[in-house]
């Protein structure tokens, strides 16, 4: 008799093993007021620009719907949270660190990491509106988390489509890393292409939200997708409506100054705003620096015209259009017209290093960008990405 209970406990055994194995990771808490806070810490905390170069999530290549994701994910995983979002492919099925896809991978860290690949590849800008939620500018409201996003727009006026060259608008999204006690949001993400890289900070906010899939926003928990989302806590369309001024007088700059005063605890000095926004464009165009050596290369090893996707990873018109933005936004807080009156401003920035051997001057790259000489096309030289001379090459632009 012993023989046949033997068998019947190891195979209860190894049943159970691989009951428990079924999930990504198993929550022991629930999201509640009490763990957002606790979100928010570590994202201003332990969130930083190494998390995918080094450490734990070294490799875990990103975009900038990726990272914002990713971050949430790592944070549930790290402290058996659930993990929750809609399926993309449709209908009310969710995407959950219960799903049993990956139950052949043994390490839980690894299991972990192929999840947030799988998220990566099942979310973009576009679902970003459905996982999140807009929210009442205010400090109990906009912190440390808190997302900060625009979906890709395709553009529906086909004359407009074909003058402008591409048919979308590009999306993008960051997160919230911290609000400083003058109400300026720091943001941090990642770009395209996708790519292993460090993550970017800035505090440059260039478009005023439009529609409520837009804007600041915070994310969905489990049980908010069966809830109206008028009790959601802290649910507001005020962003697109009341904020920035009404219909025509709504203005980039207005809504900025009110959005800052909201979040502000004290008043930012002129000089630190001036500061603030010449550091700014020094990071923002140095960080284009990487996307603009890798697509000459991709441009060299093609020969000839780059198709959608490489154009589309490799093209900068939404990153060039925020360097424009945070110029003409300084320059309407100093009060200055000529982009040259920002020169001695702009001295606090080392030039830049735009390839091995070379340095370009901030005030000599936003001179030649201002005046239309930059080139965000892909199909045009390595010169012409930096106002240092044209192209004639004609490519298809998408």
């Amino acid at each position: 008799m012993k023989r046949p209970l033997c068998r019947f406990i190891l195979v209860t055994t190894l049943f159970s093993a691989a009951f428990a194995q079924a999930a990504v990771w198993h929550e022991e808490h629930s999201w509640d007021s009490e763990w957002e806070g606790k979100y928010a810490d570590w994202i201003r905390n332990s969130f930083n620009e190494e998390i995918f170069v080094s450490g734990r999530y070294k490799g875990l290549p990103t975009d900038c719907s990726d990272a914002v994701y990713a971050a949430r994910v790592i944070f549930a995983y790290e402290n058996k949270l659930p993990y929750v979002i809609r399926d993309s492919s449709g209908g009310e099925n969710r995407i959950s660190n219960r799903m049993s896809r990956f139950d052949s991978i043994s390490d839980p860290l690894q299991r972990a990491r192929k999840f947030i690949a799988y998220v990566a590849d099942m979310t973009s800008t576009k679902t970003m509106p459905s996982d999140t939620f807009p929210v009442a500018i205010n400090r109990k409201n906009v912190h440390a988390g808190t997302v900060w996003s625009r979906p890709s727009r395709r553009e529906n006026n086909f004359f407009r489509r074909i003058v402008r060259g591409n048919s979308t608008d590009p999306g993008h999204a960051e997160i919230v890393k911290k609000v400083s006690d003058t109400g300026v949001l720091t943001l941090m993400g990642s770009t395209v292409p996708k790519a292993v890289r460090q993550l970017h900070t800035t505090t440059s906010l260039v478009y005023m939200p439009d529609g409520s899939s837009t804007g600041l926003r915070n994310w969905m928990q489990p049980d908010y997708y069966n809830r109206a989302k008028a009790e959601l806590p802290g649910y507001s369309l005020e962003q697109f409506n009341s904020i920035g001024g009404e219909g025509n007088n709504r203005s980039l700059r207005r809504w900025n100054n009110e959005v800052q005063r909201r979040l502000a605890l004290r008043e930012e000095t002129h000089d630190e705003s001036i500061v603030r926004q010449v550091d700014d464009v020094c990071g923002l165009v140095n960080d284009r620096v990487d996307i603009i050596l890798e697509s000459e290369a991709k441009r060299r090893q093609l020969g000839g015209c780059m198709d959608r996707d490489d154009y589309e990873s490799y093209s900068t018109p939404s990153r060039d259009k925020r360097i424009k933005e945070t110029i003409t936004l300084l320059m309407q807080t100093l009060g200055v017209s000529d982009v040259r009156s920002l020169d001695r401003y702009f001295a606090r920035c080392p030039d830049i290093r735009i390839a091995p051997g070379r340095k370009m001057s901030l005030s000599d790259f936003a001179s030649r960008l201002m005046s239309g000489q930059v080139s965000s096309n892909p199909n045009h030289g390595f010169d012409a990405r930096w106002g240092l001379g044209s192209s004639l090459k004609f490519c298809r632009k998408y």
